[in-house]
């Protein structure tokens, strides 16, 4: 049966409806394509078509310049160019905030910022087989092991790890003896982060865009698009006193460096807040849970940055900020879905202003940043 893709959905999934009127899933099918599905996967309650015939092409469809894309995971939005890519995402954003949000109407977005696909990605995670000494990425929706020679994706220092392998290989060993073999794919995991001048792995500690950072701290991993990131989060600060949630090596904190602004910067690994210290000592670091320090805040917190995790917010978080009545939230967030939720739950806030950067181009990934000015 044709199913006929009414629009792209977060994910990079195309949506459909069947002639019995259930939604489906069709991945990386683009608006107006017509597909017949070889075979619909139901888990829980979505039905899911990875396997399909392209009866009617988009315009925007391009050849995918990767060999392993039909495998490997990682990049599954390779269809279309980056600037067409960028677009869509942000359609998708905007859909996400109008649903989850129940805003009437959208905030002004700002142009939409990407890059070029092949090389931008300067950190990643190796999975390795200890038996096997080969070294990739997990195949899309399992855990068996696709083998890489390159990946299209990474820098060309990262490549080189993984065409002489004796470096990944020599941490996968330290790592299986510390940390074990990881009991899902049975694969040991080597994290490594390329910097301005060396990779980090195995945690070493380097420089990357001056900042202190290492493999075993998260730090954006598209260095060409991280400085706009960076100027639109210091252009729309306000006040004179910051609190940095989430702060990891110190991003955002340290861009207030040789201001006059007071900045705290609360990261609760301590590898990370270490590294923080070090890119931003003039900031008040402390090493705790997001929600339980927020809960001894007594100051006037003039802005509030805001990076967490995938996952979002924590419910009682949100409730404390509210409560600061702050001047200035900004929310920077790589998945819509959880943001625009926590988004609907600051009380007095309008969101002023958004934009998406495409930080992972190839792959259905998304970060955009959210202004938010307190309008009791």
């Amino acid at each position: 049966m044709p199913l006929k893709i009414e629009k792209m959905i977060s994910g990079a999934y195309g949506l459909a409806h069947d002639d019995e009127g259930r939604a489906i899933l069709v991945k990386s099918a683009l608006e107006g394509e017509v597909v017949e599905a070889k075979k619909i996967i139901r888990r829980a309650n979505t039905y899911i078509v990875e396997d399909y015939d392209l009866l009617e092409k988009s315009n925007m469809r391009i050849d995918n310049p990767c060999p392993y894309s039909s495998l490997c995971g990682g990049c599954d939005f390779l269809a279309v160019s980056e600037k067409d890519s960028a677009m869509l995402k942000e359609k998708m954003v905007k859909e996400n905030l109008i649903r989850l949000t129940k805003l009437k109407e959208l905030p002004p977005f700002e142009d939409a910022e990407y890059a070029a696909f092949p090389s931008y990605r300067s950190r990643c995670r190796f999975h390795v087989s200890y038996k096997t000494k080969e070294i990739g990425f997990l195949k899309r929706g399992s855990n068996d092991l696709i083998p890489l020679a390159k990946c299209m994706a990474l820098t060309e220092r990262l490549n080189d790890l993984l065409r002489d392998k004796s470096l990944i290989l020599k941490e996968a060993q330290k790592l299986r003896i510390y940390n074990g073999i990881n009991k899902n794919t049975g694969l040991v995991e080597v994290n490594a982060l390329d910097g301005d001048d060396a990779v980090s792995i195995g945690g070493s500690v380097i420089k990357s865009m001056g900042y202190y950072v290492s493999s075993d701290c998260f730090f954006q991993s598209n260095l060409r698009l991280l400085p706009s990131l960076l100027s639109f989060v210091k252009e729309n600060a306000l006040g004179d006193v910051v609190l940095d949630l989430y702060s990891g090596v110190g991003t955002f904190s340290a861009l207030f460096e040789n201001s006059a602004k007071k900045v705290y910067s609360v990261e609760k690994n301590p590898k990370c807040l270490a590294l923080s210290k070090k890119n931003a000592p003039s900031a008040f670091s402390f090493t705790s849970d997001a929600t339980l320090f927020s809960k001894k805040i007594k100051e006037k917190i003039d802005t509030v940055i805001l990076d967490p995790p995938r996952i979002g917010l924590d419910r009682p978080l949100i409730d404390i900020i509210n409560s600061w009545k702050a001047e200035r939230i900004i929310y920077v967030s790589c998945d819509s879905t959880r943001s625009a939720r926590d988004l609907a739950l600051f009380k007095n806030y309008k969101i002023e202003k958004a934009k998406l950067f495409d930080f992972y181009p190839g792959s259905f990934h998304e970060e955009c940043a959210f202004v938010l000015s307190y309008d009791a």
